[in-house]
């Protein structure tokens, strides 16, 4: 797996001061390859320390990352290893926001949806109504669909909208955490609610998608400038979605993480 490039985008609501989505994106490069970890987080509006709980939860992922899943990576560990492991941090994150509910004597909440990316494969968690989207070249275009988008993750929502299970609250729900096998010429794109309403699958796919045909590194000497050029390119096509979003009336606040893996 090489990482190609990378963008964020992270907005408040029109007329809020405080965005309460919190995000992470980390990236290293150990003896044993590249790996990155992208979160992100909406904190739930409604519930005290909203904007607390989603930045908890994203630092409870990220110190995780470079501490026992750095050790994990260089032990060569298993896929059925990561994905306890995984599921270890979300239970310890799960029970330490449950005991800062009760000694506060309130609630607080947040959606999750990360991914973990090690040589050839992938690990996915998430809970809640943020999302995960896949995006990859199709060999055949169909109806002048240059591009395939699928969503990787499920809306944990009843037919009303509202938000089934999240991180806190009763501290009680779980998690969908899989793993699949990465795939290279892929854009994966992490983003709370604020930032996907308003975009529908065809529009992410569209504007998102001509960032896989950017020249492969193995054909071309990577400079620092070139690579902070794809990174701006990568922002920038990422606030044109923020910016449709708000268009579109989305009054929440807005969080997302864009990677592009090449090949080898």
């Amino acid at each position: 797996m090489r990482i190609q490039t990378t963008g964020v985008y992270w907005s408040a609501a029109a007329g809020h001061g405080r965005n309460q989505d919190s995000l992470s994106l980390q990236h290293i490069c150990l003896r044993k390859g590249e790996c990155l970890l992208a979160a992100v987080c909406d904190g739930i509006g409604s519930l005290t320390a909203s904007q607390e709980a989603s930045g908890f939860v994203v630092h409870c992922l990220t110190d995780w990352f470079y501490h026992e899943g750095k050790n994990l990576i260089l032990q060569n560990s298993s896929r059925e290893l990561f994905l306890l492991a995984l599921q270890r941090r979300f239970c310890h994150i799960q029970e330490t926001l449950r005991q800062f509910q009760i000694t506060q004597n309130s609630e607080t909440g947040t959606t999750l949806s990360a991914l973990l990316l090690i040589g050839n494969r992938y690990y996915l968690i998430h809970i809640g109504d943020s999302r995960i989207y896949r995006i990859r070249k199709r060999k055949i275009p169909i109806y002048r669909q240059k591009y395939h988008i699928c969503r990787l993750t499920e809306d944990d929502k009843d037919q009303e909208g509202r938000l089934l299970k999240c991180v806190g609250v009763s501290g009680e729900d779980r998690a969908t955490i899989e793993t699949g096998r990465l795939l290279p010429q892929t854009c994966f794109l992490l983003c709370t609610d604020g930032f996907y309403r308003g975009n529908g699958k065809e529009r992410i796919g569209q504007v998102l998608g001509p960032l896989l045909e950017m020249p492969k590194g193995e054909k071309r000497i990577r400079t620092a400038q070139a690579a902070t050029t794809e990174h701006n390119i990568f922002d920038r096509r990422l606030e044109l979605l923020g910016e449709q979003a708000m268009a579109a009336a989305s009054k929440d606040h807005m969080a997302a993480v864009g990677i592009i893996v090449g090949a080898r």
